[in-house]
C-alpha cells in the first residue's frame, strides 16, 4: 500500500491555489473583431482586442451595470460595448461611455474586473490570480531554427483535466484505445519508463511501439521524453528511428470540475513537402476523438488516492503524476519554471 497524504479525490474547485497558474484560454487567431467567451476554472471570461493589431484584453464576462454577459457585445471605436445598455470600456476595462447620459460622471464601480492575459505560442493565456506561482511553461522549439509549427485546434472534453493529462502520459492505452490510428493490440508490450520529479513537475522517458505516425503507415517506435509542467501542461518530445523529431504541446485548461479543453500545437523538424500539415492535423483529430470516446465514459471525481485503483508496472507515469498533484494541493511542494 502506497502512503497517501491527501484527499481521496481531486476536485478542481476545492483548491483555489490552482487559480495561480497560467492556462491557455484559446488560440490568438480566435480573438479577432468580436469578443470571445471562455470559461476557465469555472470562471466565465470575455476576451477581446480593442483593434485588430492590439493585444488581447480579458475580464470577467459580467457587466457591472446589470450583470449582462459582455461576450454578447461588440467592439466599436476601440471600445468593448455591452449589448444590454450600450456601456463602453477601453482595453484596460475603464468605463468610457454611458450613452443614456454621456456627460454625467461614471459610477465608481462601473469598470470591468480585469484578468491577466498574455499571448505566447499562438495562444492566449490567462491567470485568475494576481500572484502566479509560475510563468507560462517553456517551449524551446517554438520559433527555433529547424522547427516548423503546425497549429491545431481547441479540443473540448467532457472529462476532468486530470483524466486528460494522465491519459496523455499513459503508454499502456495506446495499443488499444488507438487501434484505429497508430496502436496495435497485438503489440502491447512496453519497456519500463524512467520517471523523475523535476522542479517544474514530472519528466518521463521510454519507448512505445506504434503502427503508424501522422499521415503515414508502417510500424515504428516512438522514443519519447515527456514533461508535465504542473499542474496540467504537457510537452511531449518524440524521436523516430529515421531522426524525425516531433513535439506535441498540450495546454490543458480546466473549464470546470467535469470539463476541460486541450489547445494543441505540433512542432516538427521536417518540412511541409515531407508531410503536409493537413495530414498531421487529420491524424491528430482522429486520435483525440478516440481518447474522447474513452475519457468521457470514465466516472468523476478523479481518484487521487492509490487505493482507489489497481496499478501495474506500466503505471509508473500515472502514479508519479498523482503524487505530484497530491503534493501540490497539500502545499508540500510548489513548482518552479
Amino acid at each position: 500500500m502506497t502512503t497517501h497524504s491527501g484527499p481521496d479525490h481531486l476536485v478542481i474547485s476545492e483548491h483555489p491555489m490552482l487559480r495561480r497558474f497560467w492556462y491557455a484560454a484559446c488560440f490568438s487567431v480566435d480573438v479577432t473583431t468580436e469578443p470571445v467567451a471562455r470559461t476557465v476554472l469555472g470562471t466565465k471570461l470575455v476576451l477581446w482586442r480593442a483593434a485588430p493589431n492590439r493585444s488581447v484584453s480579458a475580464a470577467l464576462d459580467l457587466c457591472a451595470h446589470r450583470d449582462a454577459p459582455l461576450s454578447k457585445g461588440w467592439i466599436a471605436n476601440c471600445h468593448l460595448v455591452c449589448a444590454y445598455h450600450g456601456w463602453e470600456w477601453d482595453a484596460a476595462g475603464r468605463t468610457k461611455r454611458i450613452p443614456q447620459f454621456p456627460d454625467s460622471p461614471h459610477p465608481t464601480k462601473s469598470g470591468l474586473t480585469m484578468v491577466a492575459a498574455q499571448e505566447r505560442y499562438g495562444m492566449v493565456w490567462v491567470c485568475l490570480d494576481d500572484d502566479p506561482i509560475a510563468d507560462i511553461p517553456p517551449v524551446p522549439e517554438y520559433g527555433a531554427p529547424g522547427w516548423r509549427v503546425v497549429p491545431e485546434y481547441e479540443y473540448p472534453f467532457a472529462c476532468t483535466a486530470m483524466h486528460l493529462l494522465e491519459n496523455n502520459f499513459d503508454p499502456g492505452h495506446v495499443a488499444f484505445v488507438h487501434r484505429g490510428t497508430f496502436g496495435n493490440p497485438d503489440r502491447p508490450e512496453l519497456t519500463d519508463t524512467e520517471v523523475t520529479r523535476e522542479p517544474y513537475g514530472i519528466k518521463t522517458s521510454g519507448e512505445v511501439p506504434v503502427d503508424a505516425r501522422p499521415g503515414e503507415s508502417g510500424a515504428t517506435v516512438r522514443t519519447t521524453v515527456s514533461k508535465v509542467y504542473a499542474p496540467f501542461f504537457g510537452h511531449i518530445h518524440i524521436t523516430y528511428p529515421d531522426g524525425l523529431r516531433h513535439v506535441m504541446v498540450k495546454a490543458i485548461t480546466p473549464v470546470d470540475d467535469t470539463h476541460c479543453s486541450l489547445a494543441q500545437i505540433v512542432l516538427r523538424t521536417d518540412a511541409e513537402a515531407d508531410r503536409p500539415a493537413a495530414d498531421i492535423l487529420a491524424f491528430d483529430v482522429a486520435v483525440e476523438n478516440e481518447d474522447r470516446d474513452m475519457l468521457e465514459s470514465l466516472p468523476v471525481p478523479f481518484p487521487l488516492a492509490p487505493h482507489l485503483n489497481a496499478h501495474a508496472r506500466a503505471d509508473r507515469n500515472s502514479l508519479a503524476i498523482r503524487r505530484m498533484w497530491t503534493d501540490l494541493i497539500t502545499a508540500r511542494w510548489l513548482p518552479a519554471y
